[in-house]
């Protein structure tokens, strides 16, 4: 674990509640946006006495998608979060990945854990109220069944990196 840094604190996001409906064609991603999350990082950094200087990276912690109606992921590919500056033009780019899973087709998992990006998110949690957030759904087939779904998700603040 050396030069990993030490957490400073972790914010855990309110669920997301999502449906993919069935006859969703393959070469169409679904994005589920939510336009003006609050960060909520100007109040934990109050609550932990923390200054902005001392945060050194701000990352995905965990993140999962659950099923809500029994269904799996079978028939999805790939899943992202992303996260970008709110009235971005076009939304989120591939560049805003805080989390992701690939290869999931046929799968059948109904709790799917997202792994956490490389990219550092500190300029754009520590310097923004409000971020842009979108989850990114990648049919591998047209689907063929509705999924009802929930996100969970939440990201860290690290400090003290090598």
């Amino acid at each position: 674990q050396e030069g990993l840094g030490d957490r400073l604190f972790e914010l855990t996001y309110p669920v997301v509640d999502f449906a993919v409906p069935a006859g969703r064609p393959s070469f169409q991603t679904l994005v589920i946006s939510q336009d003006r999350l609050p960060t909520g990082f100007v109040d934990e950094m109050m609550r932990t006495s923390t200054a902005a200087g001392d945060i050194d990276a701000v990352g995905g912690l965990r993140a999962r998608v659950v099923s809500l109606n029994g269904e799996d992921f079978g028939e999805i590919e790939r899943i992202e979060l992303r996260a970008c500056p709110v009235g971005q033009s076009g939304g989120c780019s591939q560049f805003d990945i805080l989390f992701s899973v690939d290869d999931l087709f046929r799968r059948r998992q109904q709790t799917v854990n997202l792994n956490p990006g490389l990219r550092n998110f500190k300029d754009l949690f520590v310097g923004n109220d409000q971020v842009r957030v979108e989850l990114v759904l990648r049919p591998g087939i047209t689907t063929s069944r509705s999924l009802e779904a929930r996100l969970e998700w939440a990201v860290q603040a690290v400090g003290n990196l090598d």
